[in-house]
């Protein structure tokens, strides 16, 4: 008893030591992180913000290609919360210093006992940390894969949590099909997943190997020492100690291998900002607003990255400046990769796309948008008010002429009727009253943005797919009355839009099949010829039918 009280002596000694040190590493940690932290977040949130504005002024092309969604998820990663990427890595970096502290001392205590015991304890440590580090590499190279994965199991959660699917799925049943879908996706989810952690659990299995050897080395020198004469109390401290340091190191170890992960996200997300992913094109800038544009496509070439099919093969199309063109032809011909060409969205991969004589490759981006006047075919409203909707503007807005183009789409008088007027939110999404416009509505308004904009061409893209074909022809004729001599392209497989234009181009998957006036065209007997007789009782008035 008396021989083991130095030892205990010690122990009380080491272990007031230990809480000294630690007490004052742990508020020296804290006073760091409460003076830091809030500057480490506010910098993941402007990252976020910045991946946005990136995400928002990047070419559209990309916004097609699944790749460069799968791809951009890494650097995505890095500001996904406060616990992985940037945030993490932070987290992490405060623990490090105390760990590494703790570990030396501990070394050192252990060392000068047996220099063997701290051997094995390194060598666990550093197959543990190898392991870790295999499994993180390969966990970062299967990202993109589960990612991926991820995208589409989010796309059914999404779906159907969506009150706008919501009719169609109870009307037309399609729960049992969404359903399957999901679980499929799940199911695909859970492979790649079930791939990884069976990669994960293999590795830990020999480091867990050598988390036994360490400890039957420990133990077993201990022991031996014992034999020889070292105190029981010794024994306990140094077993005690050996347990301690291998969870210290471990701690470490995993701290380490973390931020070497998550390092990788964040490499991925300066990439990300460096990568030059939007092309300003040339020095020209856009003719007047009241100007109109003379348009030739010659011998165009094109197919979307990363497909075979061919959307235009020596395509040429010429549109005299202030005239009227009717494009027209069934689903998937090209009509809608027309306007993404001439906007310069998408890039012909050969052959020329001019506007007044010059290459739409020589007009600086924004510019170029500057000249059309677009409604697409996809009605999107965003979660803002009726007048930002419109406008596309939070500030500056001219609430005189955002209620003209309402009076203009028939949408005047729905508007006044609500309780905010144009000041309306939409959507239930931000307001809980906000506005939901029908489908035939939501297109009207798309259209009043249109109005609202300007711009030296009209493009009309299959706008009023919604309307019936009386109210389509009613949209088109009285927008025609709108456009005021400027260039004005009108987009459908429907044939409202046809009569009142100087020409119809009738495009299929060949390329231009038929061009010509309506009467020519109807003359002709030919493709427009059958499409327009199918179509034409679709556009009688009930005086015309008695």
């Amino acid at each position: 008893m008396t021989e083991g009280e130095p030892s205990l002596q010690g122990i009380v000694k080491l272990s007031l030591l230990f809480f000294i040190f630690g007490a004052a590493v742990y508020f020296l940690k804290e006073w760091l992180a409460d003076y830091t932290y809030p500057r480490i977040t506010y910098l993941r949130i402007k990252y976020i913000k910045d991946q946005a504005v990136k995400l928002l002024t990047m070419d559209y092309k990309y916004m097609e290609q699944a790749d460069f969604f799968n791809s951009r998820e890494k650097a995505l990663e890095a500001t996904s919360s406060n616990t992985n990427g940037i945030e993490g890595i932070y987290h992490k970096l405060f623990d490090i210093p105390q760990l590494i502290l703790i570990v030396i001392a501990l070394s050192v205590f252990i060392g000068l006992k047996s220099i063997w015991i701290l051997i094995a304890l390194i060598v666990h440590i550093f197959v543990t940390s190898y392991i870790a580090i295999l499994v993180q590499k390969y966990q970062y190279k299967r990202k993109e894969e589960l990612s991926k994965k991820e995208r589409r199991v989010a796309y059914y959660s999404a779906t159907s949590k969506d009150f706008a699917y919501g009719k169609d799925i109870r009307v037309y049943d399609l729960k049992t099909r969404i359903l399957m879908n999901f679980q499929k996706e799940i199911s695909g989810y859970l492979d790649v997943f079930r791939v990884i952690k069976n990669k994960e659990y293999l590795l830990g299995l020999i480091s867990l190997f050598t988390l036994v050897v360490a400890d039957i080395a420990s133990y077993g020198i201990l022991t031996y020492l014992t034999v020889k004469g070292m105190s029981i109390a010794d024994y306990s401290m140094y077993v005690a100690a050996s347990v301690v340091l291998t969870l210290q190191m471990t701690a470490l170890s995993e701290n380490i291998t973390f931020i070497m992960q998550e390092y990788m996200y964040v490499k991925d997300l300066y990439n990300f900002f460096d990568e030059d992913l939007g092309e300003k094109g040339g020095e020209l800038n856009a003719v007047a607003e009241d100007m109109p544009i003379e348009i030739e496509f010659i011998d165009v070439n094109f197919k979307y990255p990363g497909t075979d099919k061919p959307i235009f093969t020596d395509f040429s199309l010429h549109i005299p400046a202030g005239s009227k063109l009717a494009l027209v032809g069934i689903n998937g011909a090209g009509k809608t990769t027309f306007v993404k060409l001439l906007t310069g969205m998408f890039k012909a991969d050969s052959g020329k796309i001019l506007i007044n004589g010059h290459d739409v490759n020589e007009y600086d981006k924004q510019e170029l948008f500057s000249m059309f006047c677009v409604v697409f075919q996809e009605v999107n409203i965003m979660a803002l008010t009726i007048a930002q909707n419109i406008a596309c503007s939070t500030e500056d807005i001219d609430y005189a002429k955002v209620e003209d183009v309402l009076r203009q789409v028939d949408l005047y008088d729905k508007v006044v009727s609500l309780k905010k007027g144009v000041n309306s939110m939409m959507l239930k999404i931000i307001e809980e009253d906000g506005v939901v416009f029908s489908g035939g509505e939501n297109q009207r308004l798309t259209i009043a943005r249109a109005l609202y904009k300007g711009g030296s061409c009209v493009i009309m893209d299959e706008p009023t797919a919604s309307l019936d074909a009386l109210a389509e022809a009613s949209i088109y004729s009285q927008f025609d009355n709108l456009i005021h001599g400027r260039t004005a392209i009108y987009i459908s497989h429907r044939l409202a839009s046809t009569k009142f234009c100087d020409a119809i181009a009738l495009i299929d998957n060949d390329g231009l099949k038929e061009y010509g006036t309506h009467d020519e065209l109807m003359a002709l007997g030919g493709a427009y010829h059958d499409m327009f007789v199918v179509q034409g009782k679709y556009y009688q008035t009930e005086e015309e039918e008695i």
